[in-house]
């Protein structure tokens, strides 16, 4: 098995395909699993390779950027299960548990992964995350209803007259959410009306603040430049130092309008004291960075009033207060201080996330790894699968994988092995998911193969169906573990065996390496061969023998691995023919050779016969055609008997079975064939294997049920002498045939050497 001291440059894809899957896979409705789309499964079949990471600075940066791309790719597979947060409650728990691990999951990548926390950005990074995670602090967890309250006052005739406008925009403020703040400003219809002379207090109010949000200067990665640039909702930079002269010069415009508010606000306060109260409060928000001490205690007071809870409190102070703050060094102490208001009053919150979420927070702003995965791994908000895979993300920080990768005394693996292993027992109990187990396996280097190799043993999903079966093998041969493949394999053998399917079971015993059960699966089919065999001695008619069960494996046969040729080692021994015998798959091969000579027999009968009935051809190009036949013949005898295939016991059957072929005027065989069977013939009946003299002598019959025509009488105790009179008679048959066969050769290649 690999080691999960890997890196993960090599692995993010693989991983981020498994989260998809097993996403998608624990999402679960009224009616069970939803089983994974067609393009996520495809997951299944990729590499679980995983390498050492090697050290140097260019080699940490190149596994942090594969670390981001992986987190972001679990964030969208993530996203793609979550409701919009501002069109109601989720629909189920199970969806509800996905927003909170969506939400979390992206927050610790914000602590660990994204350089927006050590650089200065984390005041907008943050107030991006929570317009949209916010809903998960709502007492109606997962339903934002600040974003939910202002797309309902977009489609509104008359905004003005909804008692929470001001409300709604002022919580749009503090939390950052600029640009929705904007677009329900405008929507004040006062904007529709200038005309009026009595708007055009209400419109001078208006565009004053108006001005303050849209040109805000903000200090955010997204500004990609030095020099700044105005957007829809303020001026974006990621220069500190233009960013503090351009939010100087701003606080110094907003200090003014406040100061000055009396006058500004006059004429409103007049015709719309509720606009006026409104605008006088999203200004106290905005005064919260001035250098002047009484203004900055009157706008903390104002938002600990306006907060729900201290997690706005805090956002309302990063973006108005402290814009550049680095949570490392800061943030524990604003949190402290933000919880600590009196004013401050939590209302239709979640104050047990709130509390899990206060600890969360403070173990990331001091980097403690070890404590983020404790509360992780005891929160109900946080599933096991989430435990898993935030590892990957805590990894990024120096120093952290010493702590994630210390053996815990119990198991002998570390915490993030152990997780794993659980996770993977989760999966491994349902047949949509059981795969995506064996693949997670790969990353318990102490205890993922023998949990491996006792899964694909004992799962049961594992021989449900063919493509299943196959797509284990290829697992466990991919994780090398060959003992489990080659287990598997015979496991399935042996029950496509006992039903029935002799060339699936032989398919699978090849896959598991194992010859000695292929032999004994293809026992009874070459016993019928020899038996057919036997049936023809002394009949010497060419005759294809009837075996149907031969044909129905020739796809397998067709594909056997070649074999060693013998051919032409002067095999002239018993001990010889019986060292050829040690070739892995012999009986296979023994049965595709004689495959291929009943073909070629079968081809030179159909010739036999159509030269007999009519003659559509002309003599010679029968004559050409038989000869090409019976040519044909030549290589699968040549590979039975002289390279040895054919067992021992079947040697003399099979050379009296094609004396036909020795004594036809187009008797294929050179020479050396001929001499070779000869003594190949003087081994079988001088110094033969024990089963091959019972064969000869059919005293061997009863063990297999095998006879020579009329042995069956003669091998009785009285006919011992007729069993001996036709032993001999057809060893005579045979060696008659191939001294015939012999003087054919001799006068062939004599006339071939007369015309060359």
């Amino acid at each position: 098995m690999p080691s999960a001291r890997y890196c993960i440059s090599c692995t993010s894809c693989c991983r981020i395909d498994f989260y998809v899957t097993a996403q998608m896979s624990m999402v679960h409705n009224q009616g069970g699993l939803i089983m994974p789309a067609a393009g996520t499964t495809a997951s299944l079949e990729q590499s679980a390779r995983v390498t050492c990471c090697h050290a140097g600075t260019t080699r940490q940066q190149e596994r942090k950027e594969a670390l981001i791309t992986y987190s972001e790719g679990v964030l969208e597979a993530l996203a793609a299960n979550v409701n919009d947060a501002a069109a109601g409650p989720p629909e189920s728990d199970e969806m509800l548990h996905v927003a909170y691990e969506a939400g979390l999951w992206e927050l610790l990548h914000l602590f660990f992964l994204s350089d927006e926390a050590t650089e200065g950005f984390f005041a907008e990074a943050f107030a991006s995350w929570f317009g949209q995670h916010g809903g998960l602090f709502n007492s109606n967890p997962g339903f934002n209803k600040l974003l939910a309250e202002a797309r309902r006052m977009l489609q509104m005739q008359r905004v003005d007259t909804d008692p929470a406008y001001w409300p709604t925009l002022q919580h749009l403020v503090l939390t950052g959410q600029v640009e929705a703040a904007l677009d329900l400003l405008t929507q004040h219809p006062a904007y529709d009306a200038l005309q009026d002379p009595d708007m055009a207090a209400k419109v001078a109010a208006l565009e004053s603040v108006y001005q303050l949000l849209r040109v805000v200067p903000r200090y955010t990665r997204a500004g990609g430049s030095s020099s700044g640039r105005l957007a829809g909702t303020g001026t974006l930079t990621d220069d500190v130092v233009l960013f503090s002269q351009e939010r100087a010069a701003w606080r110094q415009r907003v200090d003014e309008l406040w100061e000055g508010r009396e006058q500004l606000l006059a004429d409103l306060k007049k015709l719309d004291a509720q606009a006026a109260r409104g605008l006088a409060g999203i200004l106290c928000l905005l005064v919260a960075g001035s250098d002047k001490e009484h203004h900055v205690y009157t706008s903390f007071q104002f938002m600990a009033q306006l907060s729900h809870n201290w997690v706005e409190l805090l956002l309302g102070m990063l973006l108005w207060k402290y814009p550049t703050l680095q949570p490392q060094l800061h943030l524990r102490n604003l949190v402290t201080k933000v919880k600590a208001v009196p004013a401050l009053c939590t209302r239709q919150s979640d104050e047990e996330f709130l509390d899990f979420f206060e600890q969360l927070v403070i173990a990331a702003c001091d980097q403690e790894v070890q404590s983020v995965a404790s509360l992780c791994t005891t929160t109900p908000y946080c599933s096991l699968q989430f435990v898993t895979h935030i590892y990957d993300v805590l990894r990024a920080l120096p120093g952290a994988d010493r702590i994630i990768s210390r053996p815990l005394p119990h198991l002998g693996g570390d915490q993030a092995e152990m997780y794993t292993l659980n996770y993977a027992e989760s999966l491994a109990g349902s047949a949509a998911t059981w795969q995506l187990a064996a693949e997670y396996l790969a990353w318990c280097p102490v205890h993922g193969a023998p949990v491996l190799e006792i899964l694909l043993d004992r799962s049961l999903f594992v021989v449900q169906d063919e493509q299943s079966a196959l797509k284990a093998l290829a697992l466990a041969h991919r994780h090398g573990l060959t003992a489990a493949a080659h287990g598997l394999a015979r496991r399935l053998g042996m029950a496509a065996a006992q039903s029935g399917r002799l060339g699936v079971a032989l398919q699978w015993m090849m896959r598991a390496h194992d010859p000695a059960h292929c032999a004994e699966l293809v026992s009874p089919l070459i016993a019928k061969v020899q038996q057919a065999m036997l049936d023809q001695a002394g009949n010497y008619q060419l005759t294809p023998l009837e075996l149907p069960e031969l044909y129905d494996l020739e796809p397998l046969l067709l594909q056997l691995p070649a074999q060693i040729s013998t051919t032409g080692m002067g095999l002239s021994t018993p001990k010889q023919y019986e060292g050829v015998q040690s070739r892995a798959y012999q009986e296979l091969h023994f049965l595709h050779a004689f495959m291929r000579l009943q073909q070629a027999l079968q081809e030179v009968l159909q010739l036999q016969q159509s030269a007999s009935s009519g003659a559509e051809r002309q003599p010679n190009q029968q004559q050409q055609a038989l000869a090409a036949a019976y040519a044909g013949v030549r290589e699968p005898v040549v590979d039975l008997l002289l390279d040895g295939l054919a067992p021992a016991a079947l040697r003399l059957p099979l050379l009296s079975y094609i004396v036909p072929v020795f004594e036809s005027m187009y008797m294929p065989f050179s020479r050396m064939d001929v001499q070779q069977m000869l003594q190949m013939l003087g081994s079988v009946t001088g110094g033969l294997p024990a089963l091959a003299s019972a064969v000869l002598a059919g005293t061997h019959t009863a063990a297999l049920g095998l006879r020579w025509p009329a042995v069956a009488e003669a091998a009785a105790p009285d006919g011992a002498d007729a069993a001996d009179r036709l032993q001999s008679q057809h060893v005579n048959d045979v060696q008659l045939a191939l001294c015939r066969s012999l003087a054919k050769a001799h006068v062939v290649e004599a006339s071939l050497k007369a015309v060359a």
